[in-house]
C-alpha cells in the first residue's frame, strides 16, 4: 500500500540523502580538520592557527547565527518552500568551503600570511553554510505528529551515518593511496575531493525530492522583528532548557571524535621512544575505530523509535536522560581501566562501540525535543521562530565541535606537537607524548561524564509534559487550517 506524504517513498528517500553534505562536512571538521592542519597540511604553527581560528569563529557565530535564523524565519514561502532554498545554499557553501580548506593550492601554503587569510576566509564560509542548514524547521512543517516525526528522523540519521562512513575510514584510505604517491599531503587532498563530490551530488538530489510542508502566512503583526530574537530566547523555556542541557552534553560526541584518532595513533600505533608510526597498523586500527563509531550509532538510530514507544511511551525527555546516564557509565569504565593499565586496543574498541551505541540512542529523543521546542515557541509567541531556534542549535553544534578541536589544539601546543607531513613521524619532544595521551583520556572520559551529569540535571526542568504536548499539537493544527 502506497503511504501518504510525508511517509511516502519519494519524501523519505529525499529526506534521507539531503543532509549528506552537512553530515560529511561536520565529520570532516570534527574529526579531520585539526589532524589535517597539524599532521598533513605542511602549515607552520598549524596547531596555533587552528586553535585561534576555531575560537574566533565562535565569537562571530554568536552574532551571525541568530541573524541567519532571523533571515530564514522572515523569508517568504515560495514555490519550493520557505526553508528549502536555504538548505540548498547551505549545501553548496559547505561543499566549496571544505574543498578549499583541505585542498588549498601549494603557492598559498608557502606564504604564512596568505594561508592564514585563506583558512580564515573559507572557515567562515563553512560556518555560514552550516548555519543555513534548516532540516528541523523543514521537518516541523511536514507533520505535527511526534510519531511521524520520529520515523522521519531515523532515515537521515541512518543514511547520514552511511555518508559519514568514508570519513571514519578516511585515514586508512589516505594511507593506502599514499603507498602509490609517497606524499601524505597530496593523498589527503585527492581523497577529500573523491569522497565529497559524490556526497554533494547525492545531497542535491535528495533536496530536489523533498517537498516542504505548508506554513501559515504571517500577518503584518506576526512578522518577526529583531526584538523577537531576544523574546524567543527569553520566553521559550523549552528551547532554553534543551539548549542549556545541550550546551554541556553536546560536547561529548565532538570530544570523542576529535580525540580518538590522536589517541589511537600514538597510544597503540607508535613507538614512543622514536616517534615512528606503524602506518599499516594505524590504517587497520582507524578502520576498526570507524566501525566502532559508526555502526553502533546506526543501529541505535534504527531501534530508537521502537525503544521510545515500547519503554518510554513516546516521552523523549525520559529517553534522553536514560541515554545520557548510560553513556556516562560506559565512559567511566573506560577511564578506570586506563588508570589500572588494562585498557589495551581490543578493550578500547569494545568500550568505544558500546559508548557510541549508548550515545546514539539519544539522537532521536534529542531531535524530537529540538523540534518540540520550535512548536512551543510558536505556541507561546504566535510567530514562527523555527529558524531562530534552528540557529541556536547550529551555533551550539558548531561551537562544541570547534571548542573540542580547540581543546585538542591547546594540548598539542602545550606539548610542542610536531609531525613530518610527508613521513608521518613525530619530530617534537618525545618525552611529552605520555602526558598528551593522559590528557586525551581525560578529554574522552572524565570531561563527558561531568558534562552528562550537568546536562541531565538541567533536562529535569523541561516544561512540556504529555498534556501540554497534546495541547500544542491541537493548537498548531488549528492555526495551519486558518
Amino acid at each position: 500500500m502506497k503511504k501518504a506524504y510525508p511517509l511516502d517513498f519519494k519524501t523519505k528517500f529525499g529526506f534521507s540523502f539531503m543532509g549528506w553534505m552537512n553530515t560529511a562536512g561536520s565529520s570532516f571538521m570534527t574529526s579531520l580538520f585539526m589532524i589535517y592542519l597539524t599532521d598533513y597540511s605542511g602549515i607552520v604553527n598549524a596547531a596555533a592557527l587552528g586553535t585561534v581560528l576555531l575560537l574566533i569563529g565562535r565569537i562571530i557565530d554568536a552574532v551571525d547565527d541568530p541573524i541567519q535564523g532571523f533571515i530564514m524565519d522572515n523569508a517568504k514561502e515560495r514555490k519550493y518552500g520557505k526553508y528549502k532554498p536555504f538548505i540548498i545554499i547551505s549545501t553548496v557553501l559547505t561543499f566549496l568551503a571544505i574543498i578549499a580548506l583541505f585542498c588549498f593550492p601549494s603557492f598559498v601554503g608557502e606564504k604564512p600570511l596568505l594561508i592564514t587569510i585563506w583558512v580564515i576566509l573559507f572557515y567562515l564560509l563553512y560556518d555560514i553554510g552550516m548555519s543555513f542548514y534548516a532540516q528541523a524547521p523543514l521537518l516541523q512543517s511536514m507533520s505535527n505528529d511526534a510519531e511521524v516525526r520520529g520515523k522521519l528522523i531515523v532515515f537521515p540519521r541512518v543514511f547520514g551515518m552511511i555518508a559519514a562512513i568514508p570519513m571514519a575510514f578516511f585515514l586508512p584510505m589516505v594511507t593506502g593511496l599514499n603507498q602509490s604517491l609517497n606524499n601524505m599531503q597530496s593523498s589527503f587532498r585527492i581523497m577529500t575531493v573523491a569522497i565529497l563530490l559524490p556526497i554533494f551530488l547525492l545531497s542535491m538530489l535528495g533536496i530536489a525530492l523533498v517537498k516542504e510542508g505548508k506554513h501559515r502566512t504571517a500577518t503584518e503583526d506576526e512578522k518577526l522583528t529583531f526584538r523577537d530574537i531576544i523574546t524567543t530566547l527569553k520566553q521559550n523555556k523549552a528551547l532554553l532548557v534543551c539548549k542549556a542541557s545541550a550546551l554541556f552534553t553536546g560536547f561529548v560526541w565532538t570530544m570523542l571524535f576529535a580525540v580518538t584518532t590522536y589517541f589511537v595513533k600514538w597510544n597503540y600505533c607508535a613507538d614512543l621512544a622514536t616517534g615512528a608510526v606503524d602506518s599499516a597498523l594505524f590504517g587497520t586500527y582507524t578502520t576498526i575505530m570507524g566501525m566502532a563509531q559508526m555502526l553502533p550509532m546506526m543501529a541505535a538510530a534504527v531501534i530508537s523509535p521502537w525503544i521510545l514507544k515500547k519503554f518510554f511511551r513516546n516521552d523523549p525527555l525520559k529517553y534522553a536522560i536514560f541515554s545520557n546516564l548510560l553513556t556516562a557509565s560506559v565512559l567511566g569504565v573506560m577511564f578506570v581501566l586506563y588508570l589500572l593499565g588494562l585498557l589495551n586496543a581490543s578493550m578500547f574498541f569494545v568500550l568505544l562501540f558500546v559508548a557510541m551505541f549508548a550515545l546514539g540512542l539519544g539522537f532521536v529523543p534529542g531531535s524530537l525535543l529540538d523540534v518540540e521546542s520550535m512548536d512551543y515557541g510558536y505556541w507561546k509567541l504566535g510567530k514562527e521562530v523555527s529558524g531562530i531556534c534552528n540557529a541556536v542549535t547550529n551555533f551550539l553544534s558548531k561551537a562544541q565541535s570547534a571548542l573540542s578541536s580547540a581543546l585538542v589544539g591547546l594540548i598539542l601546543i602545550l606539548v610542542g606537537y610536531q609531525v613530518n607531513s610527508v613521513t608521518d613521524e613525530y619530530v617534537g619532544e618525545l618525552s611529552a607524548l605520555p602526558h598528551m595521551l593522559n590528557w586525551f583520556m581525560v578529554v574522552m572520559t572524565v570531561g563527558p561524564i561531568v558534562l552528562y551529569l550537568i546536562g541531565t540535571l538541567i533536562l529535569r526542568k523541561y516544561p512540556i509534559n504529555s498534556t501540554i504536548r497534546e495541547e500544542i499539537k491541537a493548537e498548531l493544527a488549528r492555526r495551519k487550517e486558518e
